[in-house]
């Protein structure tokens, strides 16, 4: 199964699982673009991790619910995309379109949550 919780030493800023988990959704994101034939886009273009840091308490905090559920997302999408492909299966063109757009609401939705702050 597909996961993508991070590991942190115990010393870990508290937005570390986050940012991890969020990295993670912007390389299955890239993945699902190679699956659709896209160009890759730059993984680094959404750039949330520098801002983390300084977040209020309450902006960290709904940063890291809303990786949870991304990860979860992309963890389902790109596990049922390789599950298809082990099958013999071409991924269906809707699918790949759904899950790479969900991905991509989803990071640019957090990103919006720092709009300003920069």
């Amino acid at each position: 199964m597909i996961h993508f919780q991070p590991e942190q030493p115990a010393d870990a800023a508290p937005y570390a699982e986050a940012v991890a988990r969020l990295r993670s959704v912007r390389q299955a994101l890239a993945l699902v673009e190679m699956f659709e034939g896209r160009p890759r886009r730059d993984p680094d273009s959404i750039t949330f991790e520098a801002l983390m840091p300084i977040a209020p308490p309450a902006l960290a905090a709904c940063v890291a619910d809303r990786s949870i559920r991304s990860a979860g997302a992309a963890a389902a999408g790109i596990e049922a995309l390789l599950g298809a492909e082990s099958e013999g299966e071409t991924p269906h063109p809707a699918a790949l379109d759904v899950l790479s757009e969900t991905l991509r609401r989803d990071l640019e939705g957090i990103h919006t949550l720092f709009a300003g702050r920069a």
